[in-house]
């Protein structure tokens, strides 16, 4: 039987060899896809296009400017001198945000008053908005802190009542999108590959008309299903080892938590994409079918519900349930807390069984309904 089982394995990668356009699917393209979405996703917004309209045009209001831009968040595009100009820059997407200094402003600040600034961003695009507005408080209070401390030095006070809110981020101090997003992309990567291989498997057969060959060996169903499968396990676990390398030495993301954990929960989702993989084959009659059941059925709603870009608990209660029975969930919580936290087993006990469950779900279903007696 063993010899039988390694003889369909064999068969397999014959098979994968043969077909000359699948060595780039398999290998090139999932390490294209890590470079082009590792770079471009990117929700880090700097050097945001801004319009000024400075209607009191002092000493104090072009100190004022000067402090704002030489943060480096905003970058001066245009100045304006009504605001008339403001509604059709906006319209044009020419520039993100508009700082419009009141009148009088110097005058304000020199008499001790507080000076009211304006602040027009675009909402169209909620990235630019936010950040925008972020940027935009935490520069205007900087500067704030500067005038404040000129004026004590001025009087002669040295010390005011004030609350000291020392932060700290942890795990990833930088706020780096790259490091949150380019785990994930682990997740995502196996999972299409994997999956849209396995899901084209059997239907394959059908078309060629091969399946009869399958059917009369004297391999059981789940040996026979293995020998299907073990294939793309490995290819799968050789997936892993080229985007975990690729995380460290490209995009420098520090892998802080223990290899050998990282592949566990590899294998583990591998078990479940595989056996939906399957599932998927064994409801499709042609590959065309499979792969678009694959992509809209299963791919989608684990990309929109396991938290890989919307964070799940900003979702309504119902598809928070909902997506705790999907298994990119789990394994996105693994591979982000291995490589940014280092978390070790215990901690991550909780995911590893749910994906150890669901792998055992998943995986039957295809099982009991594949007959390979016909």
């Amino acid at each position: 039987m063993y010899q039988m089982l390694a003889s369909m394995i064999r068969k397999e990668f014959l098979q994968l060899r043969r077909d000359r356009r699948m060595f780039p699917i398999l290998i090139l393209a999932p390490l294209v896809q890590l470079i082009i979405l590792g770079f471009a996703v990117n929700f880090d917004v700097d050097h945001i296009p801004t319009a000024v309209l400075d209607n009191d045009r002092s000493a104090e209001s072009r100190d004022f400017l000067d402090h704002f831009f030489a943060s480096g968040y905003f970058e001066r595009r245009l100045e304006m001198t009504t605001r008339d100009e403001i509604d059709p820059a906006l319209d044009r997407g020419g520039v993100q945000v508009v700082l419009v200094v009141p009148p009088q402003f110097g005058q304000m600040l020199q008499r001790g008053d507080a000076a009211k600034v304006q602040l027009l961003v675009n909402g169209s695009d909620p990235t630019y908005a936010t950040n925008g507005f972020t940027y935009a408080v935490q520069t205007v209070a900087r500067y704030s802190s500067t005038l404040l401390l000129e004026r004590m030095d001025r009087t002669g006070v040295t010390t005011l009542p004030d609350v000291d809110l020392r932060q700290r981020i942890w795990y990833n101090p930088e706020l780096k999108t790259r490091w949150f997003m380019v785990p994930a992309i682990l997740g995502l990567i196996l999972m299409v590959i994997t999956m849209m291989l396995t899901a084209m498997a059997l239907v394959r057969e059908k078309e060629q008309g091969t399946i009869e060959m399958l059917v009369v060996t004297p391999l059981r169903r789940l040996p026979l299903l293995a020998g299907k499968l073990i294939p793309f396990l490995l290819i799968g676990l050789l997936e892993v080892t080229l985007i975990v390398l690729a995380a460290i030495f490209i995009f420098g993301i520090p892998l802080r938590g223990a290899a050998w954990l990282l592949f566990l929960g590899s294998l583990l989702f591998l078990f479940n994409t595989l056996g939906l993989g399957l599932l998927v084959s064994t409801l499709s009659h042609t590959q065309q079918q499979a792969v678009m059941a694959a992509i809209f059925i299963v791919m989608m709603p684990f990309i929109y519900l396991s938290g890989f870009v919307f964070p799940i608990d900003a979702m309504p209660s119902f598809f928070q349930h909902l997506s705790k029975a999907i298994a990119l969930t789990y394994y996105l919580e693994i591979v982000r807390a291995v490589f940014l936290k280092g978390s070790g087993i215990t901690l991550l006990a909780k995911d590893f069984i749910a994906l150890t469950l669901l792998g055992v779900v998943t995986f039957t279903l295809p099982v009991v309904r594949f007959k390979k007696y016909i």
